[in-house]
């Protein structure tokens, strides 16, 4: 390779690893924020989709320092026709620390026996009853992802309290508060109607 072509290489190395840490910033950023905030997606190619963040707070912190609060993180796909709705795609608890996963073993009618990765998780909502479910957790281990029904129960509440364990079974206890009204965020009722999901009321 000639001297010009490896400098016009490495301009496009730096150019893109520029924009990936301008990209990580503004995701960080909008996680940080109060309220919803929309964000740039972080993973290329693909379907084209929605994110939001909801930041959080520790009430029982990870060991050691995290780097950023926890949030509540939704993607969706957008609107495919004027008048129609988006749909959900992914829900997930970012915690930004490795959690402790266990492997529940599963028989398959075609398989046999497999093991799928679950996190013990705790929530209650308002003043609700707790709730322990298991949850599988995301490729980064780091974070776990819940399902349409459950998002839409957390959508019509006013405090969210989740707990889970870390990696050495330390427990986590986290807050997310539901905002009520616009001002500089996103309302539930805008990003429900982002995500495809109706009758939030009942």
């Amino acid at each position: 390779m000639t001297m010009k072509g490896m400098k016009s290489r490495l301009m496009v190395i730096l150019a893109l690893g520029s924009a990936g840490l301008a990209l990580a910033g503004r995701t960080q950023h909008a996680a940080s924020l109060p309220g919803w905030q929309e964000s740039q997606p972080n993973d290329l190619g693909g379907e084209s989709r929605r994110q939001f963040t909801l930041a959080g707070k520790f009430l029982a912190p990870p060991q050691g320092d995290a780097a950023n609060p926890p949030s509540l993180l939704l993607k969706c796909a957008p609107y495919q026709r004027p008048g129609g709705s988006g749909k959900f795609r992914v829900g997930a608890v970012v915690v930004g620390v490795p959690l402790k996963i266990r492997y529940v073993e599963v028989l398959e009618r075609k398989v046999g026996l497999s093991y799928l990765p679950e996190v013990a998780v705790s929530y209650r909502l308002d003043e609700g009853k707790l709730v322990n479910d298991d949850w599988p957790p995301r490729y980064d281990k780091s974070s776990v992802e819940f399902e349409k029904g459950d998002f839409k129960k957390m959508l019509r509440s006013k405090t969210i309290l989740i707990t889970l364990p870390d990696k050495d079974d330390h427990q986590i206890r986290m807050q997310f508060d539901m905002p009520d009204s616009a001002g500089a965020s996103l309302t539930p009722a805008q990003v429900a109607e982002a995500c495809g999901i109706h009758d939030l009321k009942k």
